[in-house]
Order: structure tokens, then C-alpha cells, then sequence
């Protein structure tokens, strides 16, 4: 018999939360690591302590940002999902007849909590948890950048208008208007024939055939951090921001993460940048491994890692040492022997690379660093770091910040939920009398055996 659905809902429900949500699902796992006892304190001057109407609870609206980027969700989109959605009430603590947060109040609160520098100590809060429970390893690193792009079309480049003085501008303005009587009086015209000035290209006009752009003489009116970029010769330029990670290759944990205008130096400098604070972070080590791709062969990169006391593994285009330079006459002046000890340094950087490069172990290793892709393609298919969400270098900032949190929360979740203790763990972690009663038939068993 066919079964038939009442069309009028019931106007009371008595409705469980907490059964609603499987105990497999990715938000209770999410849940059951994250640790948010620090962000009322951090963010308590941020607040007035009397004045004012009571605010959001802070871990409310850290826990929509977590949802945000998790499943790659707009402002607008997470306050209506949030308030639909009986999983996203669960983990935002909401009850069905909570009030949700509107757009408005994440966009406020995104940034004055990011210009306080509240999610890099989200992150390196969230990185300090994963190694405490001892995912990361910190034995191998791997260091990369991915193109970003930015959000701001090819057609919003206008030409760079050069800054004038005020003594420049009123100049201009009196020619102007002499120029302006002057045709009005009937005073001196443009020669016949003479060739009209083109007009100049508004913002958003699609028709730029035969302009010439470049970083040095256009900007973006939408997006004025934004660069124009290409990796290769065959890829396309456009308007990007390049995203840094420092990764351990073992765990694939994010130790470190951020946003630079797109630049073909850029890589080797955030990776210098980044590398000293994940070092303060990570237990002292020796033998400590960088992987890198064939972009941080240079010199400087090189001899940098090797000051940390790091070994830095880069496929070289030429594997045979080359020679030390060297001078016959002793140098003029001290920035000029400055110069002679730093090109004596890059090259034994370069040369100490080419060593190691020798050993088929370390080979075998860089394969590891195939990682850090991964980890570029999960940010930008799952997690929507393939474009940027906000224009303005800070703003991509906060989203590769808050890309890498949801990234390390994932792998964070499933070692701690995915960990099993071996019966000699188990046997080594229980107390001694009940040692002493393994140990005892144990031997009994071997005995009697």
C-alpha cells in the first residue's frame, strides 16, 4: 500500500541536534580537535569591556569562518547555510531558534580581527596542536608558491596617471583654460591636417587591441595590488597573486603560509621570509632536509637555507662543481670586497647543492616534494584558493591563512581519530600491576608450551 505525507507540517517538533549529526562526519572530527580556549582572551582588547551592545561570542564566528572555507562558501553563503543547515548549527553551537550572524558583521569582524594579526596566532596555534600531538615531524620540508588569481579582469588596467605637484597642477589648469578662451575668442586653432589624439581607454572597455600593458605603466582600478604574470612563454598573463607554503612532507601539515604579489623572485623571497618562523616553531633537529623546486636554485636562497643549518635539496641545471672565483689583485675598497666574499659564498652554496644532489637517497627524497603540489591542487579544488575571494594583497593574505587552518584541521582530525595502539603500546601504556600480569603468562604460556 502506498504510503501517504501529511502536506501540513506540525507546528511544535521536538528535534535532537546532536542526533542529527553522523558520528563519522567530517564536522565531529573537525570538532573533536579544535581548541578555540584561546581566542576569547586574544581577542579581548578588540572589544570594550562595558560599552556598547553584546557582540557575537567570538568562537561563533571563528567557527563560520572554519565553515566558510571548508566547503568553499561566499559571506552571503555560509549566514544562509548556517541557518538551514542542522550539521553547520551543531558545530556553530546554535540552537534552531538562534539568531545567525549576517554578512555584514563577518565582514567587519574579518577585518579587524586580521588587522590585528588574530589569524596568524589561529595558525600558528593550530600548527603548535599538530605538533604536540605528534604529526609533524619536522624532519622534511617542502617549499613552493602557486599563482593565484586575482579578482579583477584583463579590461580594469588603466594606464599610471604620474603624480603631480600642486605648483605642476595649477600650471596645467591656467594652460587649459588660456587654451579654452582661446578657441572660444577665436584665437589660435590646431593646424589643418593635424592628427587627433586617440581617445584613452576607459576602465572596463573590452576593446584594447594594439595596447602594450605592463606592470611598470598600467594598473588595475579594481584591484591595484594585483600584477600581471605569467609562468611560461605558452601561459596566458593575467592578474595574479602568488600564495607560499612551507609544508612537512611527512604529515602534509602547513607550518607556514602567505600571500605576495606575483613576481618571479617571489617564491625564494617569502620562502626566506617564512623559514626562520617555522624553525622557532619546530623542536631543535639536525640534518633538517629543504625541498624545493628547480625556481630556488639561486644563490642566495641557497646560502640562506645553509645558514639556518639546513640542507637545501634543488635540482640543479649542471651537476658538475664549478670553479671558485677567484682575483689576482687584492680589492680597492670594502664594497667591492663585500661583493668579491659574496660571490665566493654563492658559489660554495651552489657547489654544497650539487654534493648532495649526488646521492641517490636524497633522489629518491625529492619525490616527496610532490606533496606540497597536492596540498596547492586539495586549496584550489576544494577550498577555493584558485581565485581570489577579495581584492587587495592583505585580504588574499587572510585567505591563504584561513585556506592552510582548514587543511591542517583536516589532517589534524584524521590522525587523532585514525590512531590505533599496538598491543605492546597498549601493554607499555598500562599500569604496572597489569605489566607484571602480561609479563606473568606470558611466560607461563611459554613455559607450558
Amino acid at each position: 500500500m502506498q504510503g501517504k505525507q501529511e502536506q501540513q507540517l506540525r507546528l511544535w517538533q521536538a528535534i535532537n541536534l546532536e542526533m542529527l549529526v553522523p558520528q563519522n562526519h567530517i564536522l565531529r572530527q573537525i570538532d573533536r580537535v579544535l581548541d578555540l580556549s584561546f581566542l576569547r582572551p586574544l581577542v579581548a582588547d578588540l572589544y570594550h569591556s562595558h560599552l556598547g551592545r553584546p557582540s557575537y561570542p567570538p568562537e561563533l564566528i571563528l567557527r563560520m569562518f572554519l565553515l566558510s572555507y571548508l566547503y568553499n562558501l561566499s559571506d552571503v553563503r555560509v549566514c544562509e547555510e548556517v541557518a538551514m543547515h542542522a550539521g553547520f548549527r551543531w558545530f556553530c553551537r546554535l540552537n534552531f531558534d538562534d539568531p545567525v550572524p549576517d554578512r555584514t558583521t563577518l565582514v567587519k569582524i574579518r577585518k579587524r580581527w586580521g588587522q590585528a594579526g588574530v589569524f596568524e596566532e589561529v595558525m600558528r596555534r593550530v600548527v603548535q596542536q599538530c605538533i604536540d600531538a605528534g604529526l609533524v615531524r619536522g624532519q622534511r620540508l617542502g617549499v613552493d608558491g602557486t599563482q593565484v588569481t586575482a579578482n579583477a579582469a584583463t579590461n580594469s588596467l588603466e594606464p599610471i596617471v604620474p603624480v603631480q605637484s600642486l605648483e605642476e597642477y595649477l600650471q596645467r589648469t591656467r594652460e587649459e583654460d588660456i587654451d579654452s578662451e582661446g578657441r572660444r575668442s577665436g584665437g589660435p586653432q590646431d593646424p589643418p591636417g593635424a592628427a587627433a589624439q586617440p581617445p584613452r581607454r576607459r576602465g572596463g572597455d573590452p576593446n584594447f587591441r594594439g595596447e602594450r600593458f605592463s606592470n611598470r605603466t598600467h594598473r588595475s582600478v579594481t584591484d591595484p595590488d594585483a600584477r600581471l604574470y605569467r609562468k611560461g612563454a605558452s601561459q596566458e598573463a593575467k592578474l595574479r597573486y602568488m600564495v607560499h607554503n612551507v609544508v612537512d612532507l611527512d604529515s602534509g601539515v602547513i607550518l607556514a603560509t602567505g600571500a605576495t604579489q606575483a613576481a618571479s623572485w617571489a617564491e625564494r623571497t617569502a620562502a626566506e621570509a617564512m623559514m626562520p618562523q617555522v624553525l622557532s616553531l619546530l623542536p631543535p633537529q639536525s640534518n633538517r632536509k629543504v625541498f624545493a623546486d628547480a625556481g630556488y636554485q639561486a644563490g642566495e636562497f641557497l646560502a640562506a637555507m645553509l645558514a639556518l643549518g639546513l640542507q637545501p635539496i634543488v635540482p640543479m641545471t649542471k651537476l658538475e662543481p664549478e670553479p671558485l672565483p677567484s682575483w689576482k689583485r687584492p680589492p680597492r675598497d670594502l664594497d667591492q670586497a663585500r661583493k668579491r666574499r659574496q660571490r665566493l659564498l654563492l658559489a660554495r652554496a651552489r657547489n654544497a647543492v650539487r654534493a648532495q644532489l649526488s646521492e641517490r637517497r636524497l633522489r629518491q627524497q625529492y619525490r616527496a616534494r610532490m606533496r606540497v603540489e597536492h596540498l596547492f591542487a586539495e586549496a584550489k579544488e576544494c577550498h577555493g584558493l584558485g581565485r581570489a575571494r577579495y581584492r587587495g594583497l592583505q585580504k588574499v593574505h587572510w585567505q591563504a591563512l584561513w585556506t592552510a587552518i582548514v587543511q591542517n584541521l583536516k589532517r589534524l582530525a584524521t590522525f587523532v581519530g585514525g590512531r590505533r595502539q599496538t598491543p605492546r603500546a597498549a601493554a607499555l601504556s598500562a599500569p604496572p600491576v597489569a605489566v607484571l600480569l602480561f609479563c606473568h603468562l606470558r611466560m607461563t604460556a611459554l613455559a607450558d608450551w
